[in-house]
């Protein structure tokens, strides 16, 4: 059998067919190395691939994730407005389609349950709240950043964890034969 490049939308769907069916990540990752290369891909798409049960499970708490990058996306373009409407310059408008893409993007990865995404929204967040701090006066804006950046960071952390409890991948575990070690 010939090996391949990997296929990530072939795969995964293989990973969440197998896992409906009952088969063990050990089980899948064993057949998907005989077909691809990069065995620590595999394995990574393994571990990053949520199974239905967590999926069910978390999928309130991913939704008030997503509720919440909303809210910021349409706070960030009303902010945008009210600067433009404050400075009188229209290039300002120009920021209504820069400040809120991170939020964007990471709201579109979260609706797709993409497991890395999770961790750098959680940092992000607490970068952006970090620079807030340091350019605020004090007062119910920072009370109110906190409370956004507080429960999207913790979101964030939290359906990481619980979704995807074996993705860590600086930490992957192999054999003795240095194959891959999936629970």
């Amino acid at each position: 059998m010939n090996k391949k490049s990997l296929d990530r939308k072939a795969a995964q769907k293989f990973i969440i067919d197998n896992r409906d069916n009952g088969k063990s990540d050990q089980d899948i990752y064993n057949e998907l190395s005989q077909q691809y290369f990069d065995k620590k891909s595999v394995t990574l798409l393994i571990t990053a691939t949520v199974t239905t049960e967590n999926k069910n499970k978390y999928i309130i708490y991913n939704n008030v994730l997503l509720g919440l990058l909303g809210l910021v996306i349409l706070l960030r373009i009303l902010l945008v407005f009210s600067l433009t409407i404050q400075t009188g310059q229209l290039w300002t408008l120009l920021l209504v389609f820069i400040v809120p893409l991170f939020a964007a993007y990471f709201a579109y990865e979260i609706a797709r349950y993409n497991a890395p995404i999770y961790r750098f929204c959680g940092i992000m967040t607490i970068v952006g709240f970090m620079q807030t701090i340091g350019k605020s006066e004090g007062g119910t804006d920072i009370l109110i950043n906190l409370v956004f950046a507080g429960a999207i960071a913790g979101l964030s952390f939290y359906l990481d964890s619980k979704m995807f409890p074996d993705y860590s991948p600086k930490n992957l575990k192999k054999d003795g034969n240095g194959e891959y070690i999936l629970s």
